[in-house]
C-alpha cells in the first residue's frame, strides 16, 4: 500500500466514525438535539423536531457507508454537504454573537460553547470529507 492509501483509510475512519458517533449521541437524546438546533435560530420552528429525528439516521448511514466502503462515494458526498451546512450555520451563529452549545458531540446545553476554534475544526473536517469524496479509494482496497 502507498502512503496515500493509508491517508485515505485514516480519513474514512475519522469521518465515518465521527458521523456514526454523533448520530448515536443525537438518537439517544432527540429532545436535547432539537434544543441545540433551535438555539442556532436558523430553521423554521415547525421543522426542528423532524430535522432532529431524521438527521441522526442520515449521519449514521452516511458514516457507516464510508467506514464499510459500500456506497462510500455517496456517503462522503452526504457528509461533505452536512459539514458544509454545519460550517455555515456555525459561522452565521458566531457572526451573530450567539452564546450557544455546538450540539455536535453532546446534546448537553452546558457543553462547550461555539467558538472560532470550532469553526476551524469544521473547516478541516469539511476538507477531509471532501477529499474522501473527490479522491475515492483505489480498487485494490476494500471498496
Amino acid at each position: 500500500m502507498k502512503v496515500l492509501d493509508y491517508i485515505h483509510i485514516a480519513a474514512r475512519v475519522l469521518i465515518g466514525g465521527m458521523f456514526v458517533y454523533t448520530g448515536i449521541i443525537h438518537i439517544h437524546d432527540p429532545a436535547g438535539f432539537a434544543r441545540a438546533i433551535t438555539n442556532y435560530q436558523l430553521l423554521p420552528f415547525w421543522s426542528i423536531n423532524l430535522f432532529a429525528i431524521i438527521l441522526p439516521f442520515i449521519e449514521i448511514f452516511a458514516g457507516l457507508s464510508i467506514l464499510v466502503g459500500r456506497f462510500a462515494k455517496g456517503g462522503s458526498l452526504i457528509t461533505t454537504l452536512m459539514l458544509a451546512s454545519f460550517t455555515i450555520a456555525l459561522a452565521i451563529s458566531l457572526y451573530r454573537g450567539l452564546d450557544i452549545s455546538c450540539g455536535c458531540f453532546s446534546t448537553d446545553p452546558d457543553a462547550g460553547k461555539i467558538s472560532w476554534l470550532y469553526l476551524i475544526r469544521d473547516i478541516i473536517l469539511l476538507i477531509i470529507s471532501g477529499g474522501v469524496f473527490l479522491f475515492p479509494a483505489q480498487k485494490n482496497q476494500c471498496e
